[in-house]
């Protein structure tokens, strides 16, 4: 608990969180609302779109929120290997062990609050100023949907931050590769069919879609594991 408390007030006493946060938030509002009048039929007439639907849409295609949840992710190390406070942190707490799973813990812990507080401020901006439709994703389908999202920017951030330990590096990572991932589909898709079945960003729509499910959960669930294990014997391993 000490442990736990110690990154709890230094996760709190970084000015980057709240500003970071409060981006997530209000791009994430933001987009939800231009969902309402961005799409029209062919007519040219509003296409009223669910409000499920549109929340979805306004976490898991937003770029900026993309961006911004990786920098969340990275902050855990980042912040340590940026200002070179990482050797205090593990002079007082040298169970490195410990360390690596608190700051996933409190990763995924602040990931999760800030995807609450964007939902919430996307719902009510919708209600106010939204022309929704019913039906579309249920509630509980796009609680699950958004929390995987977000848990996956968040670990992979985490993991390239203390693979590479580079603040930036940990950031841009996973918009990285899901850039490169989208080219290899497109260039490579077509000869190699089951290309998209192996990777990561690809797995996570499909699981999504609720396309051959078990195997898609399976191979996120095999990257993001892959990914925690490099990370933490690295940690393990190499010098402060």
């Amino acid at each position: 608990m000490e442990l736990v408390t110690y990154e709890w007030r230094r996760a709190k006493s970084i000015r980057t969180t709240w500003i970071t946060s409060f981006f997530v938030v209000a791009s994430v509002a933001a987009f939800a609302w231009l969902g309402t009048v961005a799409t029209t039929d062919i007519d040219g007439n509003p296409i009223q779109i669910s409000l499920t639907d549109l929340i979805q849409g306004a976490v898991i295609g937003n770029p900026i929120a993309l961006v911004l949840l990786a920098s969340l992710g990275a902050m855990a190390f980042g912040h340590e290997y940026r200002y070179g406070t990482i050797r205090l942190t593990l002079t007082a707490f040298p169970k490195r062990t410990g360390v690596f799973f608190t700051k996933l813990f409190m990763t995924l812990l602040i990931a999760m609050l800030v995807m609450v507080l964007s939902v919430v401020a996307a719902y009510a901006v919708l209600v106010l100023l939204g022309d929704t439709a019913g039906g579309g994703l249920s509630w509980a389908g796009l609680a699950w949907q958004v929390a995987v999202y977000a848990s996956t920017l968040a670990v992979l951030a985490f993991c390239l931050t203390v693979i590479t330990r580079n603040h930036p590096l940990g950031i841009i990572g996973p918009v990285l590769l899901s850039i490169l991932e989208s080219a290899l589909i497109a260039i490579l898709g077509g000869r190699f069919a089951w290309l998209p079945d192996v990777l990561p960003f690809a797995s996570l729509q499909a699981w999504f879609d609720g396309e051959e499910v078990a195997r898609a959960a399976g191979v996120w669930a095999a990257w993001m594991l892959g990914f925690l294990i490099i990370g933490f014997v690295l940690l393990k391993r190499r010098d402060a």
